[in-house]
């Protein structure tokens, strides 16, 4: 009896033991490559069926002869500036969002300067369409005068892309009406260790909509920040036709010099002072790209905020970093 029991505790650890085995060296087929848009984490074996976006033009200035897949990013030559090579771009002509460049930012009503949107992730929010960006701003719904809320989308590019120095553009529609601050901007990439306004910031375009004819270009550093109106680290470029019409803004930027553009004509011109020290010229790192539409807040709501313009986009053409050529 002894021994009939024993033989089949034998049996059943062998199963236990084998079974075990397969689990382990179980092997499974897939893309093992992360670059690919089908990468497969718990992959053993690779598939040979990696699938690459990018550029499938071998004519253009971005071709990757990788690609399977064309990403609508290709970027032509003559787009490129003189002295410069391009380092990345986003045509947004995909459907989605491409994750791999931007991070979606979730913030609270007045996480901001006060500003009274929360930033979602929902694709009311945040949606590309017909070959553009568009950060929608709506009304919260049901919505209560008396108590007003507001979503809007956020992207950033840290710790994806970015870029020391450079010559940046960003073709883009501003939204209309009071209430309204769509922003194009730069954080340090070292933000998360030293803090802002030590880090610095670069805001190449800022706009408030109960001031509809200009856009602001701003430095922001510990010796000077916030409100940096009447001083050097700021200019002011005025056009009647500003809001609803697309327009390119763009900084250059190197060691010694900072300049900003709106379609090319140069309204802003800074140079790092003598003697400087890192509190006055903060601008040596890498930074990344931000782009947002807030709504109200200290500077967007000094005249308050007009329900009626809902809901608000700030409508975004492409995005392109270049870096000077060696």
């Amino acid at each position: 009896m002894t021994r009939f029991f024993l033989m089949i505790i034998l049996i059943l650890f062998s199963c236990h033991e084998s079974n075990k085995t397969d689990l382990v060296y179980e092997e499974i087929d897939g893309c093992t490559d992360n670059e690919a848009i089908n990468y497969n984490p718990i992959a053993t074996i690779d598939n040979q069926k990696c699938v690459y976006s990018g550029c499938m033009d071998p004519e253009a200035a971005n071709y990757d002869e990788s690609a399977t897949i064309d990403d609508g990013d290709c970027l032509t030559n003559d787009k490129i500036p003189e002295g410069y090579e391009l380092f990345w771009n986003d045509e947004f002509n995909s459907d989605t969002l491409n994750l791999k460049y931007w991070n979606i930012e979730l913030w609270w009503p007045g996480a901001f300067n006060n500003e009274l949107q929360s930033y979602t992730q929902h694709q009311n929010n945040i949606t590309l369409q017909n070959g553009y960006l568009y950060l929608r701003a709506q009304k919260d719904m049901p919505f209560n005068p008396n108590n007003p809320g507001y979503t809007s989308g956020r992207i950033t590019t840290k710790n994806k892309v970015e870029l020391q120095y450079g010559f940046w553009e960003v073709r883009a529609k501003l939204p209309s009406g009071n209430g309204t601050w769509p922003a194009i901007w730069m954080l340090n990439s070292i933000i998360d260790s030293i803090g802002w306004p030590y880090s610095g910031e670069i805001d190449i375009m800022e706009h408030v909509g109960y001031d509809p004819n200009r856009v602001f270009f701003s430095l922001h550093n510990e010796n000077l920040y916030a409100n940096v109106y009447g001083s050097d680290q700021q200019s002011i470029y005025d056009d009647d036709q500003l809001e609803n019409q697309f327009h390119t803004y763009a900084i250059e930027w190197d060691s010694t010099n900072i300049k900003g553009f709106v379609d090319g004509i140069e309204y802003f011109d800074y140079d790092k002072p003598l003697g400087s020290s890192y509190s006055s010229w903060p601008y040596d790192s890498p930074f990344f790209l931000i782009l947002n539409l807030a709504i109200g807040g200290d500077w967007g709501g000094v005249q308050g905020v007009d329900n009626s313009i809902f809901p608000a986009s700030f409508v975004i053409d492409y995005a392109r970093m270049f870096k000077k050529e060696l």
